[in-house]
């Protein structure tokens, strides 16, 4: 998102200021028939810019490797829609490059990101979505209650070393905004609200919280996932 946006762009006098795409824009909205939302009249000040792309930023295992360090795992990034987990125990799997969590309603108001991996052993906790009454191994039987904080192990006598009230899931920060989830793996990065900057401004007048999910369709392509964006 750009730092600024100007919100004058609707007045004639500003119009030779703009580009000829947001001149173009600014003349459709004016044939509208209909009073326009002031937001739809906002321009950003981004330059546009053109360069070519190198092969290599698709193919490469090190670009890979830096967009998992530097993009997947230092952004906030939308997990699922409330709605999905309606009621306590529901919970819904979030994956990207390096990044597994298990996102579970622990309370009526209380959703949390855990990542989805044992402290034993590292065995994913879950591999499907849906109702839950614990995250349970299924390698070993390690057992922690819905709010990530240890229950129980089938031979404690083996794990002297295990404090059972620190032993708790690492979890992942978590921001819900117009009733979607969020999760981020860094503990460095800004919050939810700085990182969505002006978008619950120009969204104040279409509520996303008054919408819900009706239908969720994924396909897996083989291909780069900056070629499926």
């Amino acid at each position: 998102m750009s730092d600024a946006v100007r919100d004058d762009a609707a007045s004639p006098g500003h119009r030779d200021d703009l580009p000829h795409g947001a001149r173009v824009v600014q003349e459709l909205l004016d044939a509208e028939t209909r009073p326009v939302p002031a937001v739809l009249r906002a321009v950003g000040d981004a330059a546009a810019q053109t360069w070519g792309v190198p092969r290599a930023r698709y193919t490469s295992r090190a670009v890979h490797e830096r967009e998992e360090a530097k993009v997947w795992r230092r952004v906030w990034q939308m997990a699922c829609r409330e709605e999905q987990i309606p009621e306590v125990g529901d919970s819904v799997l979030y994956g990207a490059p390096g990044i597994s969590l298990v996102v579970v309603r622990c309370g009526p108001d209380d959703i949390r990101a855990f990542h989805n991996s044992c402290l034993h052993r590292g065995t994913r906790l879950r591999t499907q979505p849906g109702r839950i009454g614990e995250l349970r191994c299924p390698f070993h039987g390690f057992t922690w209650n819905l709010d990530g904080t240890f229950a129980g192990m089938p031979c404690p006598w083996d794990f002297p070393q295990v404090d059972p009230t620190t032993f708790c899931l690492p979890q992942a920060r978590l921001g819900r905004w117009g009733g979607f989830v969020f999760v981020t793996v860094d503990p460095e990065v800004p919050s939810l609200e700085d990182y969505l900057e002006i978008l619950p401004e120009h969204f104040a007048t279409w509520d996303l919280g008054d919408r819900y999910l009706s239908a969720h369709v994924v396909r897996v392509v083989p291909c780069n996932w900056k070629v499926a964006l």
